[in-house]
């Protein structure tokens, strides 16, 4: 907390900075032209800059307050729940690294992770600076970045001394955005065949024939992945739709930024100066493949009777309690 508060610091120092600049080339050019209207140029851009500076104060301040009690929830609920759990490599594979500005994101499918991976290849040289965010292949974002499984011999250390962020989503909305993204619409970019691996399993597994996978139900579905237990298939515990405690660990990670789905725009700006990367990247990037949730959707929402609900809300316990949903 107080490091979020000494960055906070930080933000408003800097914004004082460049108003003091802007206002003194005004006081400049004022000296040097009897132009009537700089005068009124330089009150109104001291009223639009006090604005803004107050703004920014406004929504850091928010975000630390936010970040702040989710944390400690987070704590309460693994406290309360009991949950220990190891770190295990699966955990590490889910997690980047950047050593120059000691930094650890670890990544959930289906909760912006393309485009903070994006940014993690500028940030750590993976691409050039110049390179649009936009234009990075989506496949070289899933499988050039190094990961902290990698790092086994130091991990005691970057677990304790980096900086740490994730970012979690209402499970329901996730798991939908799974859903629609993987298995109702055809998933062009990505190399694995979800309707052949998986939507002909949940075929199988209910019908008792496989046709192909391309017309999986959403009850169906949530009937597949709501199953519990050692006999589970790597399919069931798909990373798209794994529980955040399966990926990330954060009852014995101790994370230092949580940010939510739900705050996207406003929590990734505040982020984006935490990690000290506002000079490669200005502003969070809109993903170029949206799949808009909206909360509850009635029109799946209500697909599901009341057995497979309680099923979803019991696999997803954890989440649903630890991160206030």
């Amino acid at each position: 907390m107080m490091m979020m508060m000494m960055m906070m610091m930080m933000m408003m120092m800097m914004m004082m900075m460049v108003m003091m600049m802007m206002m003194m080339m005004i006081m400049m050019i004022s000296k040097q032209c009897s132009v009537k209207g700089v005068t009124l140029v330089f009150e109104e851009l001291k009223i639009q800059l006090s604005i803004i500076y107050t703004c920014l104060q406004k929504n850091a301040a928010r975000v630390v307050e936010r970040n702040g009690n989710l944390l400690d929830h987070l704590s309460k609920t693994c406290s309360i729940l009991n949950i220990s759990e190891p770190i295990t490599e699966y955990t590490l594979h889910h997690i980047h690294f950047d050593h120059d500005r000691k930094l650890l994101y670890c990544y959930v499918p289906k909760v912006a992770c393309t485009s903070w991976k994006r940014i993690w290849m500028k940030m750590t040289g993976v691409v050039s600076r110049d390179t649009p965010l936009a234009s990075i292949d989506r496949l070289d974002v899933h499988t050039k970045l190094p990961k902290l499984h990698g790092e086994i011999e130091n991990l005691k250390d970057i677990l304790k001394s980096y900086r740490k962020f994730m970012f979690v989503r209402d499970p329901f909305n996730r798991v939908l955005s799974a859903y629609k993204d993987k298995l109702l619409n055809e998933d062009t970019n990505s190399n694995y065949n979800f309707h052949e691996n998986i939507g002909g399993q949940i075929q199988k597994k209910y019908r008792g024939y496989n046709s192909g996978g391309h017309d999986v139900t959403f009850p169906e579905f949530i009937s597949y992945i709501s199953e519990d237990g050692e006999n589970t298939t790597k399919e069931q515990n798909n990373e798209h739709w794994l529980s955040v405690h399966n990926l990330c660990n954060p009852c014995a990670i101790q994370y230092d930024f949580i940010g939510k789905y739900e705050n996207l725009e406003e929590d990734a700006h505040y982020l984006l100066d935490w990690m000290g990367v506002t000079d490669i990247i200005s502003k969070f990037p809109v993903s170029d493949q949206p799949t808009h949730v909206k909360h509850y959707d009635p029109k799946f929402y209500n697909q599901l009777n009341k057995k497979r609900r309680n099923h979803f809300y019991g696999k997803y316990i954890e989440d649903y309690l630890a991160f206030d949903y």
